[in-house]
Parts: structure tokens; C-alpha cells; sequence
């Protein structure tokens, strides 16, 4: 137990240090399990987990990353904020919600929180400013919307929970759908809370006749074909997520091409983002790995799930204080870094207390979600005012408050009704 101390102190100062989270992760993975069994040995190891990354099971990530890109690429982004426009821009904070509305819709067929941010400002921020919306809630009202891309399946952060934790990914991604369409409709419900005190914070937009709604809605149909090949395959049994993955980035790829937005450069630049973000994660998904065997031989999960055993507290406050430390751990690290760090660690003590790891795999991702919102790192308001450089990120975050309050009520439900979550995957 004292050498898992030294070990996780070790790794807080690096990354305070900026060492980069894979090397600062294999670093101490190395030195901790060479400690008790041999350079030798440990360096045995190392080659054995970057063995492993070869699996076939982890090409899903590549191939949904291929995927969101293709789409990203076909102009969907634009047709779904088109199409929920021309229903609901009438409302009061019609085009706010348009913006919601058309994030969920792209995060359906992104898996990328980034992703859909970037997409929604380019096509929403610009109408939005048109009419009269302020630019901090215009970009909240964005962001917000945006962390739907981790959550609504196909979720590489799903994917990444599902191979740590050995979970079904389909079952995570239909376990996904119900609280990704909860947190659509408590944003909305945001937008409704900002606009009914102050009806000029949502200018209601143009009229749209039926016409042009029905023609905006034909433009998007397909993503609900791509959305129903992927998650329908997955919730029959007709091929499994890697297979899901490799037909999914294939449809994209297709409907690229029939939205006439296939070029060479199109090809190339989408194939290229799917090497450099797999090239990212797979360093970090390596350095977890060599992270996870040190720590277990140290014995510290089982040492500290017998702790857990003898304090014996209550389920609901193990939650809250795993809860707690998610949302601390969302204040400096992105997702993915903050999954692979402690997902070690955690899982063997929510395993000891009986919870379901298909229901806390969701409550998690909610959680990190309400990261991506929340100052000093916050992944979504950053990128957004890389992209619209003149704008401070100081007014966007306070104009964030509706939003994270709309999650934190969500992770509430979900902890208080795990069936919004368990519904669906028990139905395969």
C-alpha cells in the first residue's frame, strides 16, 4: 500500500510538472512494478501490454473516429440545425434550442464531444448572433450541447470505459441513448429558465413554412438511416461493435459521397484525423495499462475495497464522494485522461460495493461531462474561443451556470433511477 501512495503522488507531481499523462502513467507503472518483480520482468511487460493494443476488439475507436469525421465532413452539421430550426425557431429561445437539438443529432454519428462543439459554433453561433443572442450565451447555450457527443452513442469515451472496465460496448451505448435524450431536454429546459428571465436573452427566430420544414427535414434523413443501421445492428445481434464500427465509418463514408461532399482532400484529411487521434489515445490507453498492473500488484484495490467493506457506508454516499472526486479530477484533466487514471482504482472498489458497472459507466460520463464545462480546463468553452478568438472565456463559463446545474439534476435522476439507464441494454 505505501509504494501505491508513493506511486500516485509520484504521478500528481508529474502531470503538475507537465509531463505528458501517458509517459508520467508508464513511468511510474514501470518503475513501481519493476520494484517487486525485475527491470527484466517489467520490461516484459511493457511489450506485452503494447502487444495487447493490437487486439482486434480496439478498432472500434479508429473506425467510429473515422466516422465522425466523414460526417463532420458531409455538411450534416448544418442540414440538423437547419431542420430543427425550421420547427422550433419560432420559439422563444428557438434557435438556442435548435442548437441543442442539432448537437444530439450530430453526436448520434460524431462520438466526439470536441467534435460537435466545433460543428455547432461554425453553422448555430452565427444565425444566433443575427437575431440578438449574446455571444456568452450563444457559446454556452453551444458547448453545453456539445458534451452530448460523449455520451449519445457512438461515444469513444463509452468505448474507452467499456475495454477498462471489460463491459459490453453495445450495451453501454443503448444504456447511453435514455439519459443522452435526458440531457437534451433538461438543456432545453435551461434555455427556457434563461428566456423566461429575460425574454431578450431568445429572440424568436423567422417563420418557416411548411415547405421548407419539410425539405429541411428530408435533408437530415441521413442521419437517422446511419443512426438506426448502427444502433440497430448492435440491439439485434446482428454484428457486434467492432463490426458496428467498421459499417458505420463505411455508411458515413457512402452518404458522404451521395451528399456530394466527397473530394481527395475530403478522403485524406478524415483518414488522417482518425491516425492522429488514435495516435493520441493509444499512448495514454498504453500507459494506463502499465499504470494498472502496478498498481495491482501492490495489492492497494483490494486493500482499500476491504476498507470499504469494514466503514461499510452506505451506496449512496460512495457515489456521492466517487461523484465528488470526478467532478474535482473534470476542474484540470480532459476525459480521457481522467478515465484512464483512475478507472484502476475505482472499479475494483464499485465492483466490491455491488454496483452495476454498465449504470456507473453512464453515471461517469455524465459526470465528465459537466467537466468539459467547468473553468479553469473546460475542453468546450476553450475550443470554441479558439475558434472565435475576440470572445474571453470568463462570461461564456458564468453563462455555463444553467447548463451544469440542468447535469447536475440529470447525474441526480440517474443515481435515484438506475432503470433510465438499465432499460434498454437489458432488452438484448
Amino acid at each position: 500500500m505505501t509504494e501505491f501512495v508513493i506511486g500516485l503522488v509520484a504521478l500528481v507531481g508529474f502531470i503538475l510538472i507537465r509531463i505528458p499523462v501517458a509517459l508520467a502513467m508508464g513511468i511510474i507503472g514501470f518503475v513501481g512494478y519493476a520494484h517487486y518483480m525485475g527491470f527484466s520482468v517489467s520490461s516484459k511487460m511493457v511489450a506485452g501490454s503494447a502487444f495487447e493494443l493490437g487486439s482486434y476488439m480496439l478498432t472500434v475507436i479508429p473506425l467510429f473516429v473515422l466516422m465522425g469525421n466523414f460526417v463532420a465532413s458531409s455538411g450534416l452539421g448544418r442540414d440538423l440545425f437547419r431542420a430543427a430550426y425550421a420547427f422550433i425557431g419560432r420559439m422563444p429561445g428557438g434557435l438556442a434550442i435548435s442548437a441543442i437539438l442539432a448537437s444530439g443529432g450530430f453526436a448520434a454519428i460524431s462520438g466526439s464531444s470536441v467534435a460537435s462543439a466545433a460543428t455547432m459554433a461554425k453553422v448555430s453561433y452565427p444565425p444566433m448572433r443575427s437575431f440578438g443572442y449574446s455571444e456568452s450565451f450563444s457559446l454556452a447555450t453551444i458547448a453545453a450541447g456539445g458534451t452530448l457527443g460523449i455520451l449519445i452513442p457512438p461515444s469513444v469515451v463509452l468505448i474507452i470505459y467499456g475495454i477498462l472496465a471489460e463491459q459490453n460496448i453495445a450495451k453501454l451505448f443503448l444504456a447511453g441513448i435514455v439519459p443522452g435524450l435526458l440531457g437534451m431536454l433538461l438543456y432545453t429546459l435551461a434555455v427556457g429558465f434563461v428566456v423566461a428571465r429575460d425574454r431578450d436573452a431568445g429572440p424568436r427566430g423567422e417563420y418557416v413554412p411548411w415547405s421548407e420544414k419539410w425539405r429541411a427535414l428530408r435533408e437530415v434523413w441521413g442521419v437517422i438511416a446511419l443512426f438506426v443501421l448502427v444502433m440497430g445492428g448492435l440491439y439485434g445481434g446482428v454484428f457486434t461493435a467492432t463490426e458496428g464500427a467498421g459499417i458505420g465509418a463505411s455508411g458515413a463514408l457512402l452518404l458522404t459521397w451521395i451528399r456530394g461532399a466527397m473530394t481527395l482532400a475530403v478522403l485524406r484529411d478524415a483518414f488522417l484525423g482518425a491516425v492522429r487521434t488514435t495516435g493520441a489515445l493509444f499512448p495514454i490507453l498504453l500507459g494506463s495499462t502499465i499504470l494498472g498492473n502496478f498498481i495491482a500488484m501492490t495489492g492497494a484495490p483490494e486493500t482499500l475495497a476491504d476498507w470499504i467493506g469494514d466503514i461499510d457506508p452506505h451506496p449512496a454516499m460512495l457515489l456521492f464522494i466517487i461523484v465528488m472526486l470526478y467532478l474535482f479530477l473534470g476542474f484540470f484533466f480532459e476525459s480521457f485522461s481522467t478515465l484512464f487514471i483512475t478507472m484502476p482504482i475505482i472499479l475494483p472498489l464499485v465492483d466490491a460495493a455491488g454496483f452495476d458497472l454498465i449504470w456507473f459507466g453512464i453515471i461517469v460520463v455524465v459526470t465528465i461531462e459537466i467537466g468539459l464545462l467547468t473553468p479553469p480546463f473546460g475542453m468546450n468553452v476553450f475550443v470554441l474561443t479558439s475558434v472565435f478568438r475576440n470572445i474571453a472565456p470568463g462570461p461564456v463559463f458564468r453563462a455555463l451556470v444553467p447548463f451544469i446545474a440542468a447535469d447536475f439534476i440529470r447525474v441526480a435522476l440517474l443515481a435515484l433511477f438506475p432503470a433510465l439507464v438499465l432499460f434498454l441494454p437489458s432488452l438484448m
